[in-house]
């Protein structure tokens, strides 16, 4: 069957399980991209559940999406908007996504340990009790954005602002501790 064709046909119905399946029994094991999208527009469309590791989707729009649950292990995602969207629970371990943009995000509960956030916006998302370990934020905007609980030990944060943000009972790599 036609991946493209499989993939696109989850993304019209909402519905991944056949898509799912399908990467598992032919492409889990690759570390090669799986799909190139690039600059593809998402906006509002569900990806619940979606396993997208691999996937490159740099500059794809995914604006108001729901992407809970979603597998987006390894991605590229650099300068994707993921403004408004749902992301809790989502895997974006070890992903590249540089200058991306998660502005009024949910990313509750989020795994985003490994990954490169370089110079993305996080301003004003929900990011409670996120995993962060190892991320890079090098130069991140997390102004506004509610981080309590945040397990981001041994992240790279230099030059991120952190202004306004709510960082209770959260750990990052400058104080070495929790923080109030």
């Amino acid at each position: 069957m036609n991946a493209f064709r499989l993939f696109f046909d989850a993304v019209a119905s909402g519905d991944y399980s056949a898509w799912n399946a399908w990467y598992a029994a032919f492409l889990k094991e690759s570390d090669e991209a799986v799909m190139i999208l690039l600059g593809q527009d998402f906006s509002g469309r569900n990806f619940s559940g979606a396993n997208m590791r691999n996937f490159d989707l740099t500059g794809s729009v995914f604006s108001g999406a729901v992407l809970a649950d979603a597998d987006l292990c390894g991605a590229t995602v650099d300068e994707a908007d993921f403004s408004g969207a749902v992301l809790s629970s989502a895997n974006l371990s070890g992903s590249f996504a540089a200058y991306a943009e998660f502005r009024d995000a949910d990313l509750s509960f989020a795994n985003l340990s490994g990954g490169d956030f370089s110079g993305a916006s996080f301003r004003s998302a929900r990011m409670y009790r996120c995993y962060a370990q190892r991320a890079v934020f090098t130069d991140a905007d997390f102004s506004g954005a509610d981080l309590s609980g945040t397990y981001a030990r041994l992240a790279e944060c230099a030059g991120a602002d952190f202004s306004g943000a709510v960082l209770t009972g959260s750990l990052f790599p400058e104080e070495n501790t929790i923080l109030k």
